[in-house]
């Protein structure tokens, strides 16, 4: 039971923000973040990284990713996550190949950013109980699904973790101001997104609106999913993958 439990330094509440892919428009997204002093989890492709690997997006616009010589210094202070290797449609895949994407990826994230990297964020929308136990066989700690929650309640299932929102969701401002107004223990508040998206539907006051709430809120403590996954963990006794 976590009736009764806090986050560290006694907070009763939580922000994470999740957001995949490793783009160029991360760089505008990770100052923000340290601006208001918030933690993000970056879950990035080690395979799209050898060069400014880019494609169009259905708007139109040029989407780029960031090199590996651009990332390492931006994310400093922040979640890196595995986001497979090539970002392929897992479904597609035989289970050795799902095993190598994220192996892999795993594998070169931490040789490249020099720490342990112990989430997953799945690509697209497909998930299955063979592709979660074969990132539990890859020694993940939580794998982040690409589905909302709509709750503030913490996940119990680290390998089908749903975020709180999409950051595209209309809904985002009221649930924000809901999150800051709630008096539930142990409350939770992660949005989700790619940051490319703030510059195609023009978000980008919207998001940091959001920052600047949450931010003035100081029983609201920042955490990266990692650190949010660890402290559950910690508080229900439950110590494995």
């Amino acid at each position: 039971m976590m009736n009764q439990k806090r986050f560290p330094n006694g907070k009763t509440k939580i922000f994470n923000a999740t957001y995949d892919d490793g783009v160029l428009q991360d760089v505008r997204f990770v100052a923000l973040l340290n601006k208001y002093g918030l933690k993000g989890t970056f879950n990035l492709n080690s395979g799209l990284m050898e060069s400014e690997f880019e494609w169009t997006h259905e708007s139109g616009r040029v989407i780029k990713r960031l090199s590996k010589e651009k990332a390492v210094p931006l994310y400093q202070g922040h979640e890196i996550a595995c986001h497979t290797l090539t970002h392929p449609y897992m479904h597609d895949l035989s289970q050795q190949e799902i095993l190598h994407e994220l192996q892999a990826d795993k594998a070169n994230l931490e040789k490249l950013f020099g720490r342990e990297v112990k989430g997953f964020a799945v690509p697209f929308d497909y998930y299955s109980e063979r592709i979660e136990n074969c990132v539990r066989e890859s020694g993940f700690s939580y794998a982040r699904i690409s589905q909302e929650s709509r709750s503030f309640a913490p996940q119990t299932d680290y390998f089908n973790w749903k975020a709180t929102v999409f950051h595209t969701a209309p809904e985002l401002e009221q649930l924000s101001r809901q999150f800051i107004e709630t008096d539930q223990e142990l409350a939770i508040f992660q949005i989700v997104g790619h940051s490319y998206d703030l510059d195609v539907e023009e978000l980008w006051d919207r998001i940091e609106n959001i920052f600047r709430m949450i931010a003035a809120h100081k029983e609201i403590l920042p955490m990266t999913t990692i650190e949010i996954v660890e402290h559950l963990r910690s508080l229900s006794g439950d110590n494995q993958q």
